[in-house]
């Protein structure tokens, strides 16, 4: 099984190659947007395979700072985290 690491060195020709942004529909729900090109769909599917892959209550975070969301584009999150764990009551709005 391939770390994540090791899955985001292997496509580094896949820069902008995803738009993950948040937000709310016109009725005001919260949304969440991905959009972007086959090659970034299966990146993604890649990391979400290792994530469900992971021992419980792991959890693997992307921060634009350390360069790990380069597969996004520039408006796109600031962070993305996967967590490994049944999901549990949270507050709404992240802040």
């Amino acid at each position: 099984m391939n770390s994540v690491k090791e899955i985001l060195s292997d496509h580094q020709v896949l820069a902008g190659s995803l738009r993950i942004l948040t937000g709310a529909t016109y009725s005001g729900k919260r949304a969440i947007y991905i959009s972007g090109s086959p090659e970034g769909f299966r990146l993604l599917a890649q990391l979400l395979n290792r994530q469900a892959d992971a021992a419980e209550n792991e959890f693997t975070k992307f921060e634009r700072d350390e360069g790990e969301l380069f597969f996004t584009t520039t408006d796109s999150v600031d962070i993305f985290e996967l967590h490994n764990h049944h999901p549990a009551a949270h507050h709404p709005r992240l802040e």
